[in-house]
This record gives structure tokens, C-alpha cells and sequence, in this order.
């Protein structure tokens, strides 16, 4: 672990530097934030030992920390308010985006399986860097931002239960354990959202 806290803070202050060159250029950091991971990863011009640990955590804290700065910048009722007004925008997002990456996977053979899951991968987007695009940019209060985020939290709280419907189904489990997994996903999500909202009041 402690090879991976050194790494984390390396990173920490490459990336630290990085945000400071953008802000001096008007610019989101999320481009050099990529440029630097192609240019240091597996395959870049000088690729870097990071160890497999320091991966998996970076990556688990910096989702983490990002949807935790959301939740600062927005309660409860603005999330409810958002998901109200933006759920006709969230279904047509959803026809537009996953349907036609089931259809390009059924017509490349696939099964069906195979081509919900591409999909869901045509249908997902990064709500966190989206929000750290839109923070950076000093447009989280622009009137068209609710609609946006609107959209990308719905497409969370789909993929949070598509998920683990996914995942059951690809280890070959049966509709049983199936819509057990689903209905699980959908009790966690309902309970999380009522205890933003009333205890947000408090």
C-alpha cells in the first residue's frame, strides 16, 4: 500500500499541474487529464510501472470523489426536479443511443445478450466527466446544465440496474436470479434517492 500511495500522490501532482495549465488556458482539464494517461500508459511513448493497485484504487477514489462534488452542488429536490423535467429527454436519449447498438450487434451476429450489452456501452456516458467538463467550463448554473445532468443521472440509475441484470445473465443464471438481481438494484436506488431527499431537508 505504500507504493501506492506514492504513485497516487505523483499522480496527484502531475495532474495538479495540469489543472493549473488549463485554468491559465481558459480550458477543462479532462483533455490533458487523457493526453497525459495515453501519453504514460500501457502503449504510450514512455510508459510508467504502475502497479495494478494503484490502478484500481485512482480509479475508485476519483469516480468517488467526482460524484461526491456533485452531490455538494445539487439536494435532493433538485435531483427530483431534474429527473421530472428531464425524463422525456432521458427515453429519447435511450431509444437513440441503445437501440441502434442492439441493432448493430444482432446485425453482426452476435446473440442477444452480446448485443444488449453493446447497447449499454452506446447507450453510457461518463456523468462524471461530463460534470467536471461543465464545472471546469463554469456552466453547472447555465439553464440548459439541469437538462443535461438530468440525462446523465438517468442513464446512472438505468445502468445501475442494468448492470447487475447483465451480470447475472452472462455467468448463464436463470430469469429467477435474474429479476431478483434487478429488483435488488432498483430497492438500493429507490432507498438512496428518498434518504437524499428527506434527509436533505435535515
Amino acid at each position: 500500500m505504500a507504493r501506492v500511495f506514492v504513485e497516487l500522490g505523483i499522480a496527484i501532482v502531475a495532474l495538479a499541474l495540469l489543472a493549473r495549465l488549463a485554468n491559465r488556458w481558459r480550458l477543462s482539464a479532462i483533455p490533458l487529464y487523457l493526453l497525459l494517461g495515453l501519453a504514460f500508459g500501457n502503449g504510450g511513448l514512455l510508459p510508467l510501472p504502475f502497479s495494478h493497485d494503484f490502478v484500481h484504487v485512482g480509479a475508485e477514489l476519483g469516480v468517488a470523489l467526482l460524484l461526491f462534488m456533485l452531490g455538494l452542488e445539487y439536494t435532493g429536490e433538485e435531483l427530483l426536479a431534474s429527473l421530472r423535467t428531464g425524463l422525456a429527454a432521458g427515453v429519447l436519449d435511450l431509444a437513440l443511443n441503445f437501440l441502434p447498438g442492439v441493432a448493430v450487434g444482432l446485425l453482426l451476429g452476435w446473440g442477444w445478450l452480446a448485443a444488449v450489452i453493446l447497447g449499454g456501452v452506446t447507450y453510457i456516458s461518463s456523468s462524471g466527466i461530463a460534470s467536471k467538463v461543465l464545472g471546469d467550463l463554469g456552466q453547472l448554473r447555465n439553464p440548459e446544465t439541469p437538462v443535461v445532468l438530468s440525462i446523465l443521472m438517468l442513464e446512472d440509475l438505468a445502468m445501475a440496474v442494468f448492470m447487475p441484470l447483465v451480470a447475472v445473465l452472462a455467468v448463464g443464471h436463470g430469469a429467477a436470479r435474474a429479476a431478483v438481481s434487478t429488483a435488488a438494484a432498483l430497492a438500493t436506488t429507490a432507498i438512496v434517492l428518498v434518504l437524499a431527499v428527506r434527509q436533505g431537508r435535515n
